[in-house]
């Protein structure tokens, strides 16, 4: 699986820009901004006082008749979603992926020492059986042994 990798606004991910690692790093998936920004906002509570780092982690999918640099959204665009998210005052890393499944992305981006963060809205008109993307998501990562906080938003 290719994957085409870059912190926006700070050129590729080297081996140098991972060289120093964080005792605790928790990646913050970008499944919607409303999201996110619950998810954030946990995260920054979450690592107050210990050495972490928050990375904001947006995999953007690219369909499979373009080349995986030929990305449909303007990179430009997607930067801004993503800065959408700094007037909470944390300070996050932010990293942009191009792959052609979330799931295999996302797995390839963490590790099992990373702390998952994800947000999902209430359960409020919805009964039990239906699961939220976040909800689905966060059962397969437990299952698999990664460590994940799902926060109600």
């Amino acid at each position: 699986m290719k994957t085409a990798t870059h912190l926006a606004g700070s050129g590729p991910v080297t081996p140098e820009t991972r060289e120093r690692r964080p005792r605790l790093e928790i990646v913050v998936p970008v499944t919607s901004i409303a999201s996110a920004k619950a998810a954030i906002a946990a995260a920054g509570r979450l690592g107050t006082g210990l050495d972490t780092t928050i990375r904001l982690l947006k995999i953007q999918l690219v369909p499979f008749p373009l080349q995986m640099d030929q990305s449909p959204i303007a990179d430009g665009f997607l930067e801004d979603q993503l800065r959408e998210l700094d007037a909470l005052d944390i300070h996050v890393v932010r990293e942009i992926r191009y792959a052609r499944d979330f799931d295999v992305c996302l797995r390839q981006a963490i590790t099992k020492r990373s702390l998952v963060v994800l947000a999902s809205a209430g359960r409020i008109w919805r009964p039990n059986l239906w699961k939220t993307r976040e909800e689905r998501l966060a059962k397969a990562l437990t299952a698999e042994g990664y460590s994940v906080v799902l926060i109600p938003c």
